[in-house]
């Protein structure tokens, strides 16, 4: 991008600008190679790394922009938004006041880190954004064509006194107890 597209691109942009609307594709040469290979925004909004089998620049650098361009469509026609969803609970949050979990409560009860979380998280959104029922639903939803039902929440019983001592003998840290609590207060709330 030259110095003059990037001031035009800053002048009539009416949204909010990041490092990612601006990056573009680009081609390398690897170490031991001959071929050049393309690396560029794909359609989830990762960069990907794709040989061009050509051996011109020129050509390779084309064919690359050609690639994210072509990316860039498929982004706008899924909706757009590259904004990775996430789901934090902070200290004061709204999330927190409704009770819902930290990352560190739920790694405390699943006896996991919290990178494993995240990363565990990062995949449920990932395969949530690629199913096609909910993709279907959304559609529906967006042109009014879904109804709520009403009564569709299930009820599971309310846990025994012994399944409540049993979870509590599973407690290790104070943490974990704090957690439970929380667990037993939102799926059980007598």
């Amino acid at each position: 991008m030259t110095a003059q597209k990037l001031i035009q691109f800053l002048i009539e942009s009416d949204h909010h600008l990041s490092a990612r609307t601006l990056i573009e594709a680009s081609v390398h040469v690897p170490r031991r190679g001959t071929r050049w290979v393309a690396a560029f925004r794909g359609s989830d909004g990762r960069q990907v790394w794709r040989s061009t089998g050509l051996t011109d620049a020129r050509a390779a650098l084309e064919l690359a922009t050609t690639w994210e361009e072509d990316a860039r469509q498929q982004r706008l026609a899924q909706g757009g938004g590259t904004r990775k969803p996430t789901i934090r609970v902070r200290a004061g949050s709204a999330e927190r006041q409704v009770g819902l979990l930290t990352q560190a409560e739920v790694a405390a009860i699943l006896r996991i880190s919290q990178r494993a979380v995240r990363e565990i998280e990062r995949r449920a959104f990932h395969k949530l954004r690629k199913h096609p029922a909910l993709k279907t639903f959304w559609r529906e939803w967006q042109t009014g064509e879904v109804e709520e039902a009403v009564g569709a929440v299930s009820c599971y019983g309310a846990l025994t006194g012994a399944e409540r001592a049993a979870l509590y003998a599973l407690v290790r840290t104070r943490p974990e107890r704090q957690t439970l609590r929380k667990l037993l207060r939102l799926t059980d709330p007598h």
